[in-house]
């Protein structure tokens, strides 16, 4: 019976990002899947978001440039980071 399945939810590792208030209306706009949720600051937004795991986001917050900023978890910081060091050097 598929209009009562449901499959599991196994996004069980948390993503924290600060954004800024620059591209916040843009950031909620993206409508992004793993979106859990948004919390409005007076200096941005803090988005809380649930992936299987944290590179599902890389791409999606390498597009948003330095308007964000991964607080957790702190391996997900280091992958970020890596990834920029590696484009710059190509430059």
């Amino acid at each position: 019976h598929l209009d009562v399945y449901q499959p599991p939810d196994d996004r069980n590792v948390r993503v924290r990002i600060w954004v800024q208030p620059d591209i916040a209306d843009k950031v909620r706009e993206s409508n992004n899947y793993y979106i859990d949720t948004i919390e409005e600051q007076a200096e941005g937004l803090l988005v809380n978001l649930r992936v299987r795991q944290p590179e599902e986001l890389l791409h999606w917050v390498l597009g948003w440039g330095a308007g964000v900023v991964v607080l957790e978890p702190e391996s997900f910081r280091h992958r970020v980071r890596n990834e920029l060091e590696k484009t710059l050097k190509r430059y």
